[in-house]
């Protein structure tokens, strides 16, 4: 295998200024990112659509709020109430879906102009790097927040998503993550396939408990409902939810070392590997059956308000990282 040199060109402007694409490929992968929301805007593998693709940064612009391949931030998912207290200070956030705050506010992280790109080609692979600052109390979050996004493809046809931040002046809470609508059998309307033909594993015994789309705080054993995919199993099945899933799965071992989520495209033969260090993922189908599927890695939703969950908190002076590995291959 060989990697390609790195296209960067003029991909439209928003609100007068330019965006760029970037993309970036081995002889069988290709991954394109706009600066817009640090999008990842297409994938391909074996010539096949491994993902929803908006053609034109308009679209993009237009249909934000459905985080089309973007990075969502400053915190991914729903804040009850969209409140949350710090060392008890309370912190009340934009409420952007009826009373909750959902993927960072009216203007998330998704629909910023990421700036300051770095571009690194190396022997087995290449890079792209991108920046945000995000300012003390912008919808509502505590503290200066400097964030980065890297997308790195190798020869091996794998792309790692790393996403890093410090904070200055106040702590903060952060849970960043990429928000693709997957599509391992190819483009939607071509291969004329949906959530029925690809199955799913997950390394998850609990899925978090909701009520009204809020966690209670529980964590629910998977075993013997529609949420039970420790073996692999379509992922829309007639016992599924009537309204599709959105719902957050708890990994056993988040392990950069094994998957922690392999989907097959029935149809392609195609398998994508996720491999994370976040404790659990969100599964997006846009209801049932769904046409594709977004799969979150992240931190739980509310974490700041159940304090039994893992840590959203990121003190002055530490850093956050989050890293997601996907793994692209032909079952033989």
């Amino acid at each position: 295998m060989a990697m390609h040199p790195i296209i960067e060109e003029n991909w439209g402007k928003v609100h007068g200024q330019q965006v760029k694409r970037y993309t970036l490929a081995s002889d069988h992968l290709s991954v394109s990112v706009i600066n817009f929301g640090a999008t990842i805007q297409r994938i391909t593998y074996g010539g096949k659509d491994m993902i929803v693709s908006l053609p034109n940064v308009g679209l993009y612009e237009r249909y934000s709020r459905g985080c089309f391949g973007a990075t969502v931030g400053r915190y991914a998912g729903r804040i009850n109430g969209g409140r949350f207290s710090l060392d008890g200070t309370v912190y009340q956030l934009t409420r952007n879906q009826d009373e909750h705050h959902l993927h960072g506010g009216n203007e998330g992280f998704g629909a910023k102009l990421w700036d300051n790109a770095e571009t690194v080609s190396f022997d087995s692979g290449a890079e792209l790097r991108l920046h945000l600052f995000s300012p003390d109390g912008e919808e509502g979050y505590p503290g200066d927040l400097h964030v980065s996004a890297v997308f790195r493809v190798t020869e091996d046809d794998t792309l790692t998503v790393t996403y890093q931040a410090e904070v200055s002046k106040k702590d903060t809470i952060v849970n960043l993550t990429n928000h693709c609508y997957f599509t391992p059998n190819g483009f939607i309307r071509r291969s004329g396939s949906d959530n029925r033909d690809v199955e799913l594993m997950m390394d998850a015994d609990y899925v978090v408990e909701l009520n009204r789309l809020i966690p209670t705080g529980r964590l629910l054993p998977v075993d013997g409902t529609p949420f039970d995919f420790r073996i692999p199993a379509p992922i829309a099945r007639e016992e599924g939810p009537a309204e599709g899933y959105d719902h957050t799965f708890v990994f056993r071992h988040p392990d950069l070392s094994k998957p922690s989520v392999v989907a097959y495209g029935v149809k392609s033969g195609i398998r994508i590997e996720c491999f994370t260090n976040q404790p659990g993922a969100q599964l997006f189908t846009m209801g049932h059956p769904g046409d594709a599927f977004a799969l979150e890695p992240q931190h739980f939703p509310d974490s700041p308000n159940h304090f039994d969950f893992p840590s959203t908190r990121l003190r002055v002076g530490d850093k956050y990282t989050s890293e997601t590995v996907y793994r692209f291959s032909v079952r033989q």
